[in-house]
C-alpha cells in the first residue's frame, strides 16, 4: 500500500514529500542524510518541517533487495500510533520520484496443539467433572 510520495534532490541527497494514512498525515516530510559513526546508525533522519520548527519522527537505512534494487528501510514512530511502523522507500528508475510503501505483517499462525496433549487435557477435564458430580 502506498502511503507517501517523495521527490529526490540529488544536490542535497534528500527526499521531500508527504505521508498520509488514516491516522498519520504529515506534509513537508524530509529524509535528511546523517553522518554515520557506526554501521547500525541510520543513513537518514525523517523530519517534518513546519512553521520554522523541525520534528523528527523516523529513520531510514540504505538496503538492497535480493534482486539488487536499492531502497530505504524506513522506521516511523509517532505517539498517535500504537507501535512503530515499518515501511520501504523505493526510488523510481526513470525520474527523481520515490514511493513510500507499507504492508501489514502477516500474523504468525499458531501452532496446532499436538493430538496427545489435547486428548490428555480432555481426559483430565472429563475426570474432574465426574468427580464433582459424585
Amino acid at each position: 500500500m502506498i502511503i507517501g510520495n517523495f521527490s529526490y534532490n540529488g544536490e542535497f541527497d534528500t527526499y521531500s514529500g508527504e505521508i498520509t494514512t488514516l491516522t498519520l498525515q504529515r506534509s513537508n516530510v524530509v529524509f535528511r542524510p546523517t553522518e554515520k559513526n557506526g554501521e547500525r546508525e541510520p543513513d537518514y533522519r525523517i523530519v517534518q518541517e513546519r512553521d520554522g520548527l523541525m520534528v523528527e519522527f523516523g529513520a531510514a537505512w540504505k538496503r538492497s533487495s535480493e534482486r539488487g534494487r536499492d531502497f530505504l528501510s524506513v522506521l516511523l514512530d509517532d505517539p498517535a500510533l500504537s507501535s512503530s511502523l515499518n515501511a520501504a522507500l523505493f526510488p523510481s528508475d526513470q525520474d527523481d520520484k520515490a514511493t513510500l510503501v507499507w504492508q501489514r505483517q502477516q500474523k504468525k499462525a499458531t501452532r496446532a496443539e499436538p493430538e496427545a496433549a489435547r486428548t490428555t487435557r480432555a481426559k483430565r477435564s472429563s475426570a474432574g467433572r465426574t468427580a464433582n458430580l459424585g
